[in-house]
């Protein structure tokens, strides 16, 4: 009998704690404020925000790792944290890699952004690896799409694109992209586009030899 009286006592002095325990537990989260986390004009996928969140005592080592962000900027106000994450300008988007390509040529999983953020990117790279912005392209791709309504690019053995026009015509550039290729092209392209009926392509890459090819 003595023997059970023990145990019970045992039991209600644990249970007993429990109660204190979870009382006091509930009392210290009603009087800690909860901290309020918002991500402004955000384009990165909200899982990609949680795992932010989870390091926020570290955001700075955190962050560094992903070197498609650009910068951030982190307020802190009472208990509310606004943290606004800047990348860097995507050049291009392959979903055959599942990778968005900037403009420095850092590439990273579709899985960190949007969907809204990844519909804006309007150039779509279709090699089978993604693309590498070389140097010519990096420097004469916007005067490119000034003469050409550019829909998708294609980097071709690792040395050359494929322009592929919104109306499917395909654009064969040369390894070099320079001064006189965009010359040749500023001045010959109406000709060649009133003048022929090319449906499939244009192929550019002996234009300096008075060259070109269409189909």
């Amino acid at each position: 009998m003595k023997f059970r009286s023990s145990d019970t006592l045992i039991y209600l002095s644990s249970i007993l704690f429990l109660i204190f325990f979870v009382y006091f537990s509930i009392k210290f989260l009603e009087k800690k404020p909860l901290e309020i986390i918002n991500f402004l004009d955000s384009d990165i996928h909200e899982d990609f925000e949680v795992e932010i969140t989870n390091n926020l005592n570290d955001i700075n080592n955190y962050l560094k790792e992903y070197l498609f962000i650009e910068s951030y900027i982190l307020n802190r106000r009472n208990n509310e944290i606004n943290i606004k994450i800047n990348l860097n300008e995507p050049f291009a988007i392959n979903y055959i890699t599942k990778e968005v390509i900037f403009y420095d040529n850092i590439k990273a999983s579709l899985n960190y952004f949007r969907v809204s953020y990844l519909n804006d990117i309007d150039l779509i790279d279709i090699s089978k690896k993604s693309l590498h912005i070389n140097k010519y392209l990096i420097e004469n791709y916007k005067t490119l799409s000034s003469y050409f309504d550019i829909k998708q690019i294609e980097y071709i053995d690792d040395r050359r694109y494929n322009l592929v026009l919104s109306d499917g015509k395909i654009i064969m550039l040369p390894k070099v992209i320079d001064s006189k290729l965009l010359y040749f092209i500023e001045n010959n392209i109406d000709l060649i586009e009133k003048n022929t009926n090319y449906e499939h392509f244009l192929d550019l890459r002996n234009f300096h030899n008075k060259t070109i090819r269409l189909k």
